[in-house]
């Protein structure tokens, strides 16, 4: 099959202000800028037929750059460079056979590209990854099938030895699942400031938006299991804080906490006793706690010279990488290092974290030592992004994903009356509503999402094109 790409929209759909604040250091900061950006394309086919495919993530700039040396604006205004110029890679690819084959070309150029120009390999694969999956969803829709079925049929193409070369003799379909996941529990993020008990809000404080504000409170309504907590670096701050979340989530029906370091640790022994004191002073958290993500800096993460002492920790906790994996090697990199998996998220890559999918199942069965894909990204935000990330993680079957970007906002009010309507027709499963407005419909700590397993890339229905705004004409909202 040959396909060719038509045409490619950049888009902005505004967000209202949040409703809480969200902290993963040691400042409270807003999520800016306030804004999900939106990929359309059209690509047809040999036959002659063509379908629109759509895409759409928040521009975490301060996430995906952390370096100093640029202020939030110029990094705001680099990443929207970047993914102007991705675009006109994408185009200048227009004719492709199969979808790997348009990805692999055009994510190297990219990520050329990126460096060139000193933007972050996270950031490249940020730019690489929004018009990869609008690229998916729009010819898996010309196929009439789900991105789970195109990946089964092998109609992507993926060549995953090009990459891997543990991969080159593995069928990847084989690899997956036989089904795609029907439901997904929610891993609820516990923000560096958010309130934990009622104690910690005063009444003065509240909100009293009819929501739950507290971290017990979201456990009793929505009756979670899993939770993310955000570690800030401080040892002794972040114990105290762990102490706090463990007298909330001790009440939740067998628990299981991730922790978060967000690049926190800078220097690595400091870290190892962090990981001691933890397991000695809070011993029940510890025991429920499955592992702990890119607790070091990116750079340091990479350096072989800490395999020793990364070692010696994922023997008492398995360590995972998120920010450190910028490129399509950085997980079997880390992995050598001593690391145990790494994040799956979109922004990242789909066709990356299906082979890493792949890597990990071969190195469990080679090597004997556990290696494994999470599922992250707090910034999704309905209906695109959300979508697209639970039918990943359907096809990647991860039990849990990190999910509750609805925490910092309040219902879906960015969506137009039109959408909210064909989001709760074609997807009751996914959502709720309360007081006239859409929620992520949570029970018993889990989503379903079997709607999401239509033609295309999780997506049923255009958004409204016409009440959004151009990326290049768009006057940023902080």
């Amino acid at each position: 099959m040959a396909y060719r790409i038509e045409s490619i929209d950049l888009f902005v759909r505004e967000l209202p202000p949040d409703r809480m604040v969200f902290a993963i250091g040691k400042v409270k900061a807003k999520r800016r800028p306030r804004a999900v950006w939106l990929c359309r394309m059209v690509v047809s086919d040999e036959k002659g037929n063509s379908s629109w495919g759509v895409s759409g993530d928040r521009p975490s700039f301060g996430w995906l750059d952390k370096r100093k040396k640029y202020s939030s604006e110029q990094k705001y205004d680099r990443l929207k460079h970047l993914v102007q110029a991705a675009r006109k890679v994408y185009l200048g690819h227009s004719k492709f056979k199969t979808p790997f084959e348009l990805w692999y070309d055009c994510h190297g150029q990219i990520q050329k590209q990126g460096r060139g120009q000193d933007h972050e390999s996270l950031s490249a694969s940020y730019a690489s990854a929004l018009f990869e999956r609008a690229m998916l969803d729009a010819v898996s829709r010309l196929h009439n099938k789900s991105i789970f079925e195109m990946v089964q049929s092998g109609a992507l193409g993926i060549k995953a030895g090009r990459l891997h070369p543990e991969l080159r003799d593995i069928s990847i379909a084989k690899t997956l699942p036989p089904k795609p996941l029907r439901e997904i529990y929610i891993r609820h993020t516990v923000g560096a400031k958010d309130p934990i008990l009622a104690a910690d809000l005063p009444k003065a404080n509240r909100l009293n938006d009819g929501e739950p504000e507290t971290l017990e409170e979201y456990i009793r309504r929505d009756g979670l299991r899993y939770f993310k907590v955000k570690i800030i670096g401080d040892p002794e701050s972040d114990l105290a804080r762990l102490e706090r979340v463990w007298s909330a989530v001790v009440r939740a029906e067998q628990p299981v906490v991730t922790l978060d370091g967000n690049e926190s640790a800078h220097n690595l022994d400091a870290f190892a006793r962090f990981v001691e004191s933890f397991e000695k002073r809070i011993p029940g958290l510890f025991q429920h706690t499955a592992f702990i993500e890119q607790p070091l800096t990116r750079a340091l993460t990479h350096d072989p010279s800490t395999a020793k002492a990364i070692a010696a920790i994922s023997k008492k906790k398995p360590l995972i990488i998120d920010e450190a994996d910028g490129n399509t090697t950085s997980f079997a990199n880390a992995y050598k290092i001593g690391y145990s998996g790494t994040s799956h998220k979109n922004c990242k890559g789909f066709f990356k974290s299906v082979m890493n999918h792949g890597l990990c199942r071969v190195l469990r069965e080679r090597k004997g030592q556990d290696a494994f894909l999470s599922a992250e990204d707090l910034s999704l935000m309905p209906l695109v992004s959300l979508h697209q990330g639970f039918a990943a993680v359907a096809l990647l079957n991860i039990a849990h994903a990190e999910r509750n970007g609805h925490h910092y906002s309040f219902g879906q009010r960015q969506l137009t009356s039109r959408e909210q309507q064909l989001a709760r027709q074609h997807h009751p499963d996914l959502y709720t509503r309360r007081k006239a407005d859409l929620f992520l419909n949570i029970q018993r700590g889990k989503v379903r999402c079997d709607s999401l397993q239509c033609p295309g890339f999780g997506i049923r229905f255009e958004p409204e094109w016409e009440k959004l705004t151009s990326l290049a004409k768009w006057k940023v909202l902080w």
